[in-house]
């Protein structure tokens, strides 16, 4: 019988783009979910991602010589998450 498939337009997958998933299980108290199309695992909570805008203004100011930790000041944004969300 298989899980039951689930079609949310205001989640996508992040790897493929696909709507096409089924709920498998929780990590750290987020749902994670399944994609059907490429088989990638994902968490639902799309909150915590930064706007495309956002990376692409740090990738323009990295280019222009800026260093990172002076590009999560002006951005606003931790250091950290300079080394693991928006890159």
């Amino acid at each position: 019988m298989g899980r039951k498939l689930v079609i949310r337009h205001d989640i996508s997958c992040p790897s493929c783009g696909s709507h096409h998933f089924v709920k498998c299980g929780k990590s750290w108290g987020r749902q994670e979910f399944l994609c059907r199309d490429c088989g990638k695992r994902f968490l639902g909570d799309t909150s915590r991602h930064h706007s495309r805008k956002l990376r692409e203004e740090a990738l323009r100011l990295c280019a222009n010589g800026m260093s990172m930790r002076a590009i999560a000041r002006v951005l606003n944004v931790p250091l950290g998450t300079m080394f693991t969300t928006l890159w």
